[in-house]
């Protein structure tokens, strides 16, 4: 019976696009004239068709005597097994039959012809004496000397395979087949016949060994070993370094049947290329040759990371976690940070240890900034009292860098809070002192009350507030109460514009009266908190600094925070300081009067807004992330820090949220900035809120994971090189190089020195195919893991040098199929060609339902798409005469 056979038939999918277009265009013509519609319509579907490449098949002649000659084509690749091997050539024999014209070739990564092969020949002849190369099944080359065999005369070709190629385009050269009407008649296996062949022995390989293919020195990582049983098996499961024959793991363990993963922790030990084998041994295997499988990794050396905080023991302690997962760390104070990018550009990545915005000028975090956008480094902000929404972010260039937004989450509702003012008024806080900036200087006692009224702006009906000026005695200038509106929220104001200069300076008096008086304020679930500012030093007698601990220290257990402004060089910095050390608070300097409000704002609005979140928290994921790879899995660990406290923080649309806290807040947030990514910990390092984390046991791999996260990726050199390895073995080695001013390199010498696993050096040159690319390809020798080394000489420029790696796991016949893969293939290549499938021990096969007959004048196979598209051709003038013709009419 004839066949049309379609060679691209998703083309037809196009008709669905051009109809509807078509229609939508006649529609709003009201589909006149109707004729040249029509006609229209019809020059689209023999487009279509001609696209989807019809291929007419003749009748086939069901005529024993003019069946031609039959060609066999028998698989005897590793992969059917020796069962299987033995079952096709059986197959093959009785197919053969004593007929003498058939002809039968053997295949697997080549082909070999067996004149004669029928029932007679000795059993044993296609496995001793065919010299196949088995780890490789070529099914394109064995239809293509099939084809040949054939020399032009009728005839057919039976294919005998289990449909599992692993070299050549099988259905290109099916297609050709059909173009010289050869049809092609499978042999299809049932499961269970495939089963049969594998027998009651067990079958255990390694599929898979992922390592990571970048990798910095002293860093650790995870290795993932996949590996497959057919049956339950106890095997011996090793995993080595072979780069210096190191074994990294061995163990014994249990495969299920199906696909068993198994991940071991390792550690990047040595600099430069590493690769890294898995072995598998079991009692009972039925093919030892896929029981290994390697990897590659390249290991650089450790990255530059520039630490920067205001407390030298903490960044010591970080420091010191980052050099054990494998950084080098530098540390510096923020005043000390460069404002040049270049100064910037030797370190990989940058953590921010508590640092506040007040401690950097313009320049330091534009610097930073474009450290992340345009360099492409890492970024890492943590918490704390002097940082994000408290270390005043807003309105810098920080805030755009941070994957989290200042403002806290929306809460359901805010529970009161009470502040208290502590205003020195003493004579210095009167003075007026010009400068050429401020030729009619305020005074810092003018810039004090102005705060303290904004203050009252910013706090809500429920908030309490207190006010306290002292200068050798105290007075209360604002009794602790609710800030209304109105009348008496101006009547508060103008109380606080009266305040008057005075004497002295008493700061321990002025505590022991207004901390007790806060903390006897009735506001339940209230945030209560100080800020005292002061210009001097304080004359309070003989009284000594665990004076005021007492004081502040007694604040605490009612749950006041007291924070603390020195205005001007003459504070007692190192005493207040001290104080907001001890009070929970944080300790800001004014060196000017006019920073007062700013000052004192964040720390009112930090109370109003409650960013700061304190109690006891146990962070908990988010979501899979692989900045937190291997860690916080286990919903109830053994061993889990917790936190004190943390800074409220909203993310941003696009971050990522890896870790939360507390009611759902984000903990750790990521995102990507410019051509860097930037990491938010939302609470400190151990300063104050986490204290327990360094003594979990997986903080140096926590703090190496988040940090390593951050950074690019390995500088790429003037040369760089490229392995591609193909299933049958096939490497092709490419280099590119450019000189210093980023020109291609022309007419370099470029050689190659590859050394195979066995320790033996090959040597070859590489050509060059194209501006600044040189290449070259060659078979590899074994399986296993390989080391090249690419040097390239140059005329005006040093020799670039590049030392890499690549593995050859064992030959793809020895690997597993895809479910059904082989038996779909097979059918496909039955249909294209016009051939049929059939069973093992089929009768019918022998007969020749699928041949075509010359002497009954059956054409060969046709293309029918240049008719097809002739005829589009030819109707397109008529139809453009048809409509021109109709508007003629119409007129």
């Amino acid at each position: 019976m004839a066949q049309i056979i379609l060679e691209n038939p998703w083309a037809l999918s196009a008709l669905v696009v051009a109809w509807f277009l078509l229609l939508l265009f006649a529609w709003r013509r009201r589909f006149r004239p109707f004729g040249p519609f029509l006609l229209r319509l019809t020059i689209v579907v023999l487009v279509a068709l001609a696209l989807a490449q019809p291929v007419f098949l003749p009748p086939q002649v069901d005529s024993q005597e003019s069946r031609g000659r039959l060609v066999l084509l028998v698989d005897q690749s590793a992969g059917l097994g020796e069962a299987g091997r033995a079952a096709l050539q059986a197959e093959a024999r009785r197919l053969a039959g004593g007929s003498p014209d058939t002809v039968t070739l053997f295949f697997a990564g080549n082909t070999r012809l067996v004149p004669g092969f029928s029932a007679t020949t000795p059993p044993a002849v296609g496995q001793v004496e065919l010299d196949l190369d088995p780890e490789i099944s070529n099914l394109a080359e064995a239809l293509s000397v099939g084809a040949e065999l054939l020399e032009g005369q009728a005839g057919r070709l039976v294919l005998l395979s289990d449909g599992v190629p692993t070299a050549g385009d099988a259905l290109g050269a099916a297609a050709r087949l059909a173009r010289q009407n050869i049809p092609l008649d499978v042999l299809v296996v049932k499961e269970a016949e495939r089963e049969r062949w594998a027998g009651s022995a067990n079958e255990v390989r390694l599929v898979g060994l992922e390592v990571p293919p970048t990798l910095r020195q002293g860093e650790s990582f995870d290795i993932e070993v996949t590996a497959h049983a057919l049956h339950p098996a106890e095997v011996t499961l090793s995993l080595a370094r072979v780069s210096d024959d190191t074994v990294l793991a061995e163990d014994l363990v249990l495969l299920e049947p199906g696909f068993n993963l198994f991940t071991f922790e390792a550690e990047a030990e040595l600099v430069g290329p590493q690769s890294y084998q898995a072995l598998i041994a079991a009692a009972e295997d039925g093919q030892p040759i896929n029981n290994s499988w390697f990897a590659f990794s390249q290991v650089f050396p450790p990255p530059q990371i520039l630490v920067v905080g205001d407390e030298l023991f903490q960044m010591s302690r970080f420091a010191g976690q980052l050099e054990e997962a494998g950084f080098s760390a530098d540390r510096l104070r923020p005043e000390e940070v460069p404002a040049r990018l270049s100064e910037l550009e030797p370190y990989a990545g940058m953590v921010l240890l508590n640092v506040s915005a007040r401690r950097l000028n313009l320049e330091q975090m534009i610097a930073i900034q474009e450290f992340v956008r345009s360099l492409g480094r890492g970024l890492v902000v943590t918490g704390g009292r002097d940082s994000f929404s408290l270390g005043g972010y807003e309105d810098t260039p920080l805030v755009e860098l941070l994957p989290v937004s200042l403002e806290p989450p929306p809460r359901e509702e805010r529970p009161p809070v009470a502040l208290l003012l502590i205003i020195d008024h003493s004579g210095s806080m009167v003075e007026r002192r010009p400068t050429a900036a401020q030729p009619r200087p305020v005074t810092k006692l003018a810039m004090a009350k102005e705060a303290a009224i904004r203050a009252t702006d910013i706090l809500g009906p429920e908030d309490l507030i207190g006010v306290l000026m002292f200068d050798n005695q105290y007075e209360w200038v604002v009794p602790f109460q609710s800030v209304s509106d109105g009348a008496a929220l101006l009547a508060l104001q103008q109380a606080i514009a009266t305040i008057p200069g005075g004497g002295g300076t008493r700061i321990l008096q002025a505590l022991e009266v207004a901390l007790p008086a806060l903390a006897e304020q009735d506001v339940a679930s209230a945030a209560r908190h100080a800020v005292l500012l002061t210009d001097g030093k304080s004359f309070d007698g003989d009284q000594g600094i665990e004076d005021y601990d007492l004081v502040v220290e007694a604040a605490q257990e009612a749950d006041i925070t007291l924070s603390t402004i020195a205005i001007g060089r003459g504070a007692d910095e190192e005493l207040l300081t001290h104080l907001a050390e001890v009070g929970r608070g944080r300790y800001h300097f004014a060196a000017e009067p006019e920073e007062l409000p700013e000052l004192t704002i964040a720390e009112s609005d930090i109370l109003r807004s409650n960013a700061v979140q304190e109690g006891e928290f146990q962070p908990s994921l988010s979501a899979p992330h692989p900045i937190v790879r291997g860690l916080f899995s286990d919903p109830t660990p053994a061993e889990r820090f917790e936190l004190g406290g943390y800074i409220a923080l909203t993310p941003k649309p696009r971050s990522e949220v890896a870790l939360q806290v507390g009611p759902g807040d984000p903990l750790l947030s990521v995102w990507g900035y410019g051509l860097g990514r930037v990491v938010a910990w939302a609470t400190d390092t151990g300063q104050e809120w986490g204290t327990d984390l360094f003594a979990w046991p997986e903080s140096s791999r926590f703090w190496g994971q988040l940090v390593g996260y951050t950074l690019p990726g390995p500088e790429l050199g003037l040369l760089q090189v490229e392995v591609e390895v193909e299933p049958d073995g096939v490497v092709t080695l490419t280099a590119d190089g450019v000189s210093s001013t980023g020109q291609t390199v022309e007419q370099a010498p470029t050689r190659a020195t590859l050394v195979t696993p066995g320790g033996r050096e090959i040597t070859l040159s590489l050509r060059q195919i194209a501006p600044g690319r040189y290449q070259q390809r060659l078979r590899l020798p074994d399986a296993g893991a390989y080391r090249v080394s690419v040097t390239q000489t140059r005329l005006e420029e040093p020799d670039e040098t590049v030392t890499t790696g690549f593995v050859w796991p064992y030959p793809a016949e020895y690997a597993i199929p895809a479910e059904g893969a082989g038996q779909s293939l097979l059918r496909e290549l039955a249909a294209r060609t016009g051939g049929r499938t059939f069973e093992l021990g089929d009768v019918a096969v022998t007969g020749s339902e699928s041949q075509s007959d010359p002497e009954r004048g059956s054409p060969g196979a046709q293309e029918l798409w240049p008719w097809l598209l002739l005829a589009a051709l030819a109707l397109w003038p008529v139809e453009i005469a048809w409509r021109r013709w109709s508007r003629l009419r119409i007129q």
